[in-house]
Parts: C-alpha cells; sequence; structure tokens
C-alpha cells in the first residue's frame, strides 16, 4: 500500500508525467479575490481499525459473559467531500468555514479551519500555486471524526480576475485522520491517505486545454 501510494502521489504531483500537458501561458492577475472559495474532493487512505469481536457461542451459565477484546487490524478510508471557505484574516489567506463528506464512516460534517500560503508559491501541475494547511473537525450519526491536510492549491480559472462572490479551487493534499465511534468509544479508527479535487485532476492529466479557460 505505501508503494501504490508514493506511485499515485507521484503521477499527481510531478510536473513530468507523460500524459500531463501544460496550460496555455498566460501571467497570473489577482485583482479580485471573491469572498467564497470552494471544493471538492476525493479522499483515499489506509490504516489502522478497530476490530469487531468475533461472536462465540454462550455458554450456559447465570454469570454475563466478560467483556471481548479488540485488536487493531487494517482498514481502507475512502470519501466524496465538499468544502466552502470565508477569510478571516491575513487578506483571505486564512479562512473557516463548513465542510461535508459522505465516506466509509457515513455522512459527517463540521468545520475547518484553512491557513493559505505556506508557501506562498508552489509550483506544480505547471502552474505557481501555494500550499495550504487544513484542520477539520466534525460529527456523523455514528462517529465523530478530525484530520490534518497538508498540500496545493490554485484556482480552476488560473489567470483571473476572478468575477462574481465564489470561486473554485484545485489542488492535492496529504492527509491524516481519526474517527471515534459515538455508540461505542471502543470503536475507533486512523488513517493516512491522499486527497484530490477530481475535475481539476482529469484537465491536467488528460491535457484538455480548452478546460483553462
Amino acid at each position: 500500500m505505501r508503494r501504490f501510494a508514493l506511485i499515485a502521489l507521484g503521477v499527481v504531483t510531478s510536473s513530468r508525467v507523460a500524459l500531463a500537458h501544460p496550460p496555455p501561458e498566460r501571467e497570473p492577475v489577482d485583482e479580485h479575490r471573491p469572498l467564497i472559495e470552494w471544493s471538492s474532493w476525493i479522499r483515499l487512505g489506509y490504516g489502522l481499525a478497530s476490530e469487531q469481536p468475533s461472536a462465540g457461542v454462550a455458554a450456559r451459565s447465570t454469570m454475563p459473559p466478560p467483556p471481548a477484546s479488540r485488536s487493531p487490524g487494517g482498514a481502507w478510508d475512502a470519501a466524496l467531500g465538499l468544502d466552502f471557505t470565508f477569510p478571516i484574516a491575513s487578506g483571505g489567506d486564512v479562512r473557516v468555514g463548513p465542510w461535508s463528506e459522505l465516506g466509509l464512516h457515513g455522512p459527517t460534517i463540521g468545520g475547518e479551519l484553512a491557513i493559505g500560503a505556506v508557501p506562498r508559491k508552489l509550483d506544480l501541475f505547471f502552474y505557481d500555486g501555494q500550499g495550504i494547511l487544513i484542520a477539520r473537525a466534525g460529527a456523523g450519526p455514528h462517529v465523530v471524526t478530525a484530520a490534518l491536510a497538508y498540500g496545493y492549491r490554485a484556482p480552476w480559472r488560473l489567470w483571473g480576475p476572478w468575477p462574481g462572490a465564489t470561486r473554485y479551487l484545485i489542488g492535492v493534499r496529504l492527509v491524516a485522520g481519526a474517527t471515534r465511534g459515538l455508540d461505542d468509544p471502543h470503536d475507533w479508527s486512523v488513517s493516512a491517505g491522499i486527497e484530490f479535487e477530481p475535475i481539476g485532476s482529469i484537465r491536467y492529466l488528460l491535457g484538455i486545454r480548452s478546460w483553462y479557460d
């Protein structure tokens, strides 16, 4: 799995991927930054999770059975997510907002803190984007969850200006997360993996130049 994750990250982020094509050359112009920035993502990861104890045959006894022990085992993590952020400081580089996702643990919602411009220029996907650090926390019907991610972001429309109140962001990042069951605190999982914005990744890998305008 570790080898697969390294290969996947290299394919998505390398500026020398044979299948990828650079966008048309233009100078980025940031004349206007919309109030709302939003994005979608796919997350794939792997980690550890508590395994449910196997149900044995109950012995004939008036005494209650002892609690079954749990041991961690390998587990996959996958989710589809969406977030919206609003500026609170540093000219829009520090942002907060809601997020939601649908994953293997069911639907979850919560809030996130996003710190951009760390560093201010990060050259991936043939374009100078930015580094971004994201902290999330939230809950669903059966779990509470938290995650920390770091990676690359850039606006879908690379060159601006960006008219209107919103703009869509693309990017890729490494992420680590954890969940704990609400019904059973001994039900938990931890994982590490990759999150990427799917439509921008397709545009980049297939070299669909008309999508850059």
